[in-house]
């Protein structure tokens, strides 16, 4: 196996920080699976170096354990630790040789003496969600043929409601991206690609008034609750003007993001009832009239990703204009990974 008492090159990251991944405890962290990286980052054998660190991005933002409930943190854990395997193995050419010679993790590892799986993981699990990462990621996603797909892929899987299709496609923005998707789509309903579903072509002009009414209600909400908070300055500005030697942008990010949770634990505002269901947390089904007020009470806390505060972060910027996606909160739906 790889000798521990070194350490490995980072995985590559726009974020320029040595210590993003220092914090992480590595002393839960066993020893790397068995997979076929391929298979983790759905990619053929010929894929390129592009190609490799794309599905990476896209499988790191989609599956972070940050994103899920503590229920499912541990088999969250699982499926992030293979994706960063895939990733460091596939990313290397001389691993991504070896592992094609011989068919095994275990063996294209235990043949890298500078490789530390431990802080490799570490690395990634920092990196994958920060800032910096997330916009590196949306300017090769945003526009391209791969977001396309999503979109129509996600088109057909929720036959034409485009909550389904906010809900699901990564980084999508109901403010900025409805008439780029709804272009991608006619055009392919034009050219026989995907079906003609009645969700979507006859879809009311009052519901997608709704859908973007309640996008900038999530983000006007959120700039009242972050002055109330008084953490307006620090989000609005993104961190900016901390002193020199002090809390830099990620620190002050990171405490307004804590107040906007703690205020989550202290009241059950209809923006963050929306994100705890949006980020899996499962109220109790109870029948009667009184359900819907029943299930809203037993939600717990949601645990907030970094594109969603960046989303509130946008709409702040806009003095309320918002870029939250909406109400993507469709019973029934599959959830945004």
């Amino acid at each position: 196996m790889p000798r521990p008492s070194k350490k490995a090159a980072k995985p590559p990251s726009e974020s320029g920080s040595e210590d993003d991944h220092d914090e992480h405890d590595l002393s839960d962290i066993e020893e790397p699976p068995t997979i076929d990286p391929y298979e983790v980052l759905s990619l053929e054998r010929d894929a390129t170096a592009d190609h490799i660190k794309t599905a990476y991005r896209k499988a790191a933002l989609r599956n972070h354990p940050d994103k899920v409930p503590p229920s499912e943190k541990d088999s969250a854990t699982q499926k992030f630790q293979k994706i960063a395997l895939a990733y460091a193995i596939l990313s290397s050419p001389t691993r991504r040789q070896l592992y094609d010679t011989t068919g095994s993790t275990s063996e294209t590892l235990s043949q890298d003496d500078d490789f530390n799986w431990a802080e490799y993981y570490a690395s990634c699990f920092a990196d994958s969600i920060s800032e910096a990462t997330i916009e590196a990621f949306a300017k090769t996603y945003k526009n391209s043929d791969e977001e396309r797909a999503d979109v129509l892929s996600a088109y057909t899987e929720f036959e034409g409601d485009m909550d389904g299709v906010y809900e699901t496609v990564m980084l999508s923005d109901v403010l900025e991206d409805d008439e780029r998707f709804r272009t991608w789509i006619d055009e392919a309903i034009e050219k026989g690609e995907v079906e003609e579903y009645e969700k979507y072509t006859k879809e009311t002009k009052k519901k997608r008034a709704a859908r973007v009414k309640a996008a900038r209600g999530e983000a006007k909400e959120a700039e009242e609750l972050a002055k109330e908070l008084g953490v307006y300055d620090k989000l609005k500005g993104n961190g900016k003007g901390g002193a020199k030697g002090g809390k830099g942008k990620k620190d002050n990010g990171e405490d307004a993001l804590a107040a906007l949770i703690l205020a989550r634990q202290q009241s059950r505002g209809n923006m963050f009832d929306k994100l705890a269901e949006k980020y899996g947390a499962k109220p109790k089904a109870t029948k009667g009239k009184g359900g819907k007020r029943k299930a809203e009470e037993d939600l717990e806390p949601p645990e907030i990703d970094e594109e969603e505060f960046q989303r509130i972060q946008a709409g702040l910027g806009k003095g309320g204009s918002g870029s939250s996606s909406g109400d993507r909160a469709k019973k029934g739906k599959k959830r945004k990974a």
